[in-house]
């Protein structure tokens, strides 16, 4: 029997980045075909994950005790069956795993931005996601900068190296639906005013202190209207409610912690300005997103940003809060930049649909099936 096993860890809970790639190519992958007489899909408990059967994906929960990470380096490989190809899209090859063909994901390196880290946490993903990508039998990565900063930073031979960038749900496109889109705005505030939005986890290297400031800054000097929405949790404790009252803007600021693709849809598309002011990402699910659905996109000039948003989405100099007030002032008051986002961005983003996506990850996949 051809198996493709897959270390499903990051399915559990909510789903942010890597649970949010891996369940998109589940999705497609069980409604499609491939050379696999079946997927098993490996996590430490059971999961509600509704998949056609045609694709033969089944969830194989391996329930332990352990803490999740030795869930995956020790239960994981001990436990789950030979596979003909194991599949690792959370970046981490398992310490125990002997299984090859393996291939693994990998979205970038900490090295990039050692300052957005601390010290322990940063070596210690050095040493388990440099040991994946040696070890692994082929690497994919999201972009061509990621590409560049895994030969750099782990040594590894560019040859095993095939870039496939993650996609777009189909469900991201524009809304032209006023009703829907005032009632999106009046959950986030009651008097339905327009805002400005930020998804993601609020991790140092995404500038979200100066983003606050930068917000408040605008609202002060223009007189805007606007609220701010901050979808995400934070992860580093930026002190945030505190930032909001010292500003004088807690009333103008809406902050949850975690978004459904539903919401997000028409919070995209209710949103005035998208702004995602990162130092540093392998990819950035969230611009894409925003740019499928038209809205006017606001990102800085570096790692992956210009690959697929170039043309499109307005980079603001860098990440101060000085910068990203004159690029906030600049994109909200330009109708002509929300007309060619509005037509572009979602041309643009076709290109990344997920089933595309997927079917490029499982031709590689494909090539480790025994002839």
């Amino acid at each position: 029997m051809m198996r493709l096993g897959i270390d499903g860890l990051r399915l559990m809970g909510n789903r942010l980045g890597v649970g949010r790639y891996i369940e998109y190519l589940l999705r497609c992958w069980s409604d499609s075909a491939h050379p696999f007489d079946e997927i098993a899909v490996y996590t430490p408990g059971d999961l509600d994950l509704a998949l056609n059967g045609k694709g033969r994906v089944r969830i194989e929960p391996l329930a332990s005790s352990l803490p999740v990470g030795l869930w995956e380096h020790i239960v994981l490989p001990a436990r789950k069956p030979r596979d003909t190809v194991f599949f690792c899209p959370s970046y981490v090859v398992p310490v125990l795993s002997r299984e090859h063909p393996t291939v693994v994901m990998h979205h970038g390196s900490y090295e990039v931005l050692p300052s957005a880290f601390a010290w322990w946490p940063r070596t210690k993903a050095r040493l388990v996601y440099q040991s994946s990508c040696r070890r692994a039998d082929a690497i994919i990565t999201v972009s061509e900068s990621s590409r560049r900063n895994i030969v750099r930073f782990y040594g590894v031979d560019e040859n095993k190296i095939r870039i496939v960038p993650p996609g777009v749900d189909d469900v991201f496109r524009p809304i032209d639906d006023p009703v829907r889109l005032d009632r999106r705005r009046r959950s986030y505030f009651a008097d339905g005013r327009p805002f400005v939005l930020f998804v993601g986890k609020m991790t140092a290297r995404r500038h979200v202190p100066d983003l606050v400031d930068a917000f408040a800054r605008v609202v002060r000097d223009t007189r805007a209207p606007h609220g701010l929405v901050l979808v995400g949790p934070d992860t580093v404790g930026h002190g945030l409610p505190a930032r909001f009252a010292s500003l004088g803007i807690a009333d103008r600021v809406h902050w949850k912690q975690f978004a459904t693709h539903d919401e997000l849809v028409e919070a995209y598309n209710a949103a005035d300005v998208f702004i995602y002011p990162s130092d540093y990402e392998g990819f950035g699910m969230p611009v894409l997103e925003a740019m499928a659905c038209g809205t006017p996109t606001i990102t800085l000039d570096n790692s992956a940003f210009p690959e697929f948003a170039g043309g499109i989405a307005h980079f603001a100099r860098d990440g101060s809060a000085a910068r990203l007030a004159d690029a906030l002032g600049e994109v909200l008051q330009s109708p002509t930049i929300r007309a060619m986002t509005r037509r572009d961005g979602p041309a643009r983003a076709e290109t990344y649909r997920w089933r595309n996506i997927a079917a490029r990850t499982m031709d590689i996949l494909a090539e480790f099936v025994p002839r």
